[in-house]
């Protein structure tokens, strides 16, 4: 095995194998500590096919947890056949199970292209990925809720590999599933405009229009309505950065520093400088793309760009998993993959500031050293979460990479290196 092999694997060993203990640790304390969150989604999803199944409101319905329906009318209909299984933890399961078949999916998927690639997956390498994608502590929390994300994770990711193999029919419909359920994730149009991938498009919006038509056949205009502006619009929370966010609130996105920076400012204004801050990284990565590596970079800015744009959860993070399984593998040594590959790293500390004293609470300390800890990480939480900070490295990653191949010098100076990588 040659050295720079050897230390690819390392790097995916170290940023891979750091998340999956750490969701084997947060897993344990839910079933352990936290029960009432085993099936905290699912339970939502339950009550709302049930009421749906009674002819009620469904996005009216709330959960015994107060928590309510928030995904477009057609999909309750997914969850009513597991609703005539049983109680909802038979639906918990399936659920489960069905997270569990996608995740192997996805994982011989992945493995394939990065064996395209002309890198070696050893066995262990495979075991360690599956498991990655199934119980990283940033797919943990969905799996222990009941979610749907490592479902729409595996199309997104599905979709993304497929635009790679030109195959566009089958990656705009897998692509267009994450974007109808979640929203956000529509914003990977961009990318598909950027690739000129038509066929793509066409059928992403084909999948959509046939999806929202079947939500208006089966529920009706009001019903829709309802969606539209009592649930999509209030899903913006832009009331929640007036003054500077919560540290507490556990959202991955640039506006977090900019409300803090400048709390009297109007909130719309920090969704225009968030766009303004990530603007010129993403254009960086996009300059002069010369091959499969920088097509990658770019589009990992891309996504990673999407994410820190939104109010994107810290359990949203999994939509970059590819091209961030890929990359570890993949890019090049020197200081961009460094500083890529500390970031992935230093994101594996999911964290809001409101979790920060349950996990001070678990260390060999006094509690008064434990406020004095958890007292002087508030400022640094109160302006980002670990997870933040990392993608941000991550991103500096990408420019230094494109700046260490030349990618961003005149055409003339390209090295040979990137030449072959065409």
């Amino acid at each position: 095995m040659s050295d720079s092999l050897s230390r690819a694997r390392r790097d995916v060993w170290l940023a891979l194998g750091t998340a999956l203990l750490l969701g084997v640790a947060l897993g344990a304390y839910y079933v352990l500590a936290r029960p009432v969150k085993v099936g905290l989604n699912y339970r939502v999803y339950d009550v709302a096919a049930r009421t749906a199944l009674a002819g009620g409101d469904f996005y009216a319905a709330a959960s015994p947890e107060n928590f309510h329906y928030l995904y477009p009318p057609v999909t309750v209909l997914a969850f009513v056949p597991l609703a005539w299984l049983g109680p909802w933890s038979v639906g918990y399961a399936v659920v489960t199970v069905a997270s569990l078949a996608v995740t192997a999916a996805l994982t011989h998927l992945l493995v394939g292209y990065i064996e395209s690639l002309g890198h070696g997956v050893p066995t262990a390498d495979r075991i360690l990925l599956g498991a990655y994608l199934l119980v990283s502590v940033h797919s943990v929390p969905s799996l222990a809720y009941g979610q749907v994300n490592h479902l729409l994770v595996a199309a997104f990711a599905a979709g993304l590999v497929w635009l790679e193999r030109d195959r566009e029919w089958l990656a705009g419909t897998a692509l267009a599933l994450p974007a109808f359920v979640k929203v956000f994730p529509a914003a990977i149009g961009l990318w598909l405009l950027r690739e000129r991938a038509w066929r793509a498009i066409v059928a992403a919006v084909a999948t959509v229009s046939a999806l929202t038509a079947a939500g208006l056949a089966a529920f009706g205009l009001d019903t829709y309505r309802t969606y539209a502006f009592d649930v999509l619009l209030a899903r913006r929370d832009t009331d929640a950065f007036v003054g500077g966010l919560d540290p507490g609130v556990s959202y991955v996105t640039l506006r977090r520093p900019l409300s803090v920076a400048f709390p009297a400012v109007d909130p719309t204004w920090y969704a225009v400088g968030a766009a303004i801050l990530l603007a010129p990284v993403v254009a960086l990565c996009y300059w002069r793309v010369r091959g499969v590596t920088d097509r990658l970079v770019a589009l990992y800015a891309t996504v990673t760009a999407i994410l820190l744009f939104f109010p994107s959860l810290l359990l949203y993070y999994v939509y970059l998993t590819f091209p961030l399984v890929v990359l570890l593998y993949h890019l090049p040594r020197g200081w961009g993959r460094r500083l890529f590959v500390s970031g992935t790293v230093l994101a594996n500390v999911s964290l809001s500031f409101r979790t920060v004293p349950q996990v001070l609470g678990l260390a060999p300390l006094s509690p008064a050293t434990a406020d004095a800890v958890a007292a002087a990480l508030r400022p640094t939480f109160a302006v980002g979460t670990p997870v933040l900070y990392g993608c941000l490295l991550t991103l500096l990653g990408c420019v230094a990479y494109r700046m260490e191949t030349g990618g961003l010098a005149a055409p003339d100076t390209l090295r040979s290196s990137d030449a072959a990588d065409r």
